[in-house]
């Protein structure tokens, strides 16, 4: 491993990053606090429909969580990350309590994972879980939000709703990968398999390059929240900035914002709570 190659290992490892505990005992710690989290949801007040079939993949499934009494027809679908390669939908309902206490429905899919399918049909995948939100759900009013490779799969269909208004209203990126090559020699990548043109082809920082999105803006309005930890890697603070800078030349709304006293896990761990700052920037993100 040469030292570019190692450098880029330690950089896109975001539990090396992490003050609270030892980087070997950090996403163990994480899974358990989701999954306890997650559980606690599936057996709350909420009204639950789970395993929704959106597409033929295994893992093609969501979950939908929402009070039907206090519905204001704004919907959040969150994709977990995992490096495309692990996690799953049914340790990803951590942020429902409070968007949906606020009115706010929520999704959370799952996708089939590497290395059993390709990265293109991971992002093949979201596409047609937008499709099967609007038009067999018939959901409006879709904000579409992700946490690092849920982040780059949801950026990832910016562009096709943009083109198809399928009508997501706002895209929410936490701590995102959004360009694809520093993994190429990392660890990573053993079970991605990208190479550089798939590396081009699959990151959001490329495939949107030289659009322009200000006609566009004028017919339907587009926001997006580019979000990342403080103790999140130099590596993500660069991509999220460097994004968000991109997208604003673009001409979309572009909100960026680097939350204070987390890593690249308990950003997303945090959103249970109410009081929590990037728990509110969503919400009010969303409703206003």
């Amino acid at each position: 491993m040469d030292g570019k190659t190692k450098s880029n290992e330690v950089l896109y490892t975001p539990s090396s990053w992490c003050k609270r505990m030892h980087p070997d005992m950090v996403v163990n710690k994480h899974i358990e606090i989701v999954q306890l989290i997650s559980e606690q949801i599936k057996k709350s007040r909420y009204h639950i429909k789970t395993n929704i079939r959106y597409g033929p993949g295994d893992q093609q499934l969501l979950d939908v969580y929402e009070d039907e009494l206090n519905s204001l027809d704004y919907t959040f679908v969150y994709i977990h990350g995992g490096y495309w390669q692990d996690l799953n939908k049914d340790i990803s309902a951590y942020c429902v309590e409070p968007l949906v206490n606020a009115g706010i429905r929520v999704v959370i899919p799952g996708y089939d994972l590497a290395p059993k399918v390709a990265l293109f049909n991971i992002v093949k995948e979201i596409h047609q879980l937008l499709s099967y939100l609007k038009d067999c759900l018939k959901y409006k009013n879709i904000w579409l939000g992700g946490h690092s490779a849920g982040a780059h799969l949801a950026s990832s269909m910016i562009h096709t709703e943009i083109n198809e208004n399928i009508g997501v209203k706002g895209f929410i990126l936490i701590s995102g990968v959004f360009d694809l090559n520093p993994l190429l020699e990392t660890s990573i990548n053993k079970a991605l398999k990208l190479n550089k043109e798939t590396c081009l082809q699959l990151s959001p920082l490329n495939n949107l390059y030289g659009l322009d999105f200000t006609h566009i803006m004028a017919k339907f309005h587009v926001k997006v929240l580019v979000v990342y930890a403080e103790n999140d890697s130099p590596a993500f603070h660069f991509q999220s900035k460097q994004f968000a800078k991109f997208l604003d030349k673009l001409g979309l709304e572009v909100i960026e914002e680097r939350i204070i006293g987390v890593d690249h896990f308990d950003i997303v761990e945090n959103l249970s709570n109410k009081d929590y700052s990037l728990t509110k920037t969503i919400i009010n993100f969303i409703l206003n």
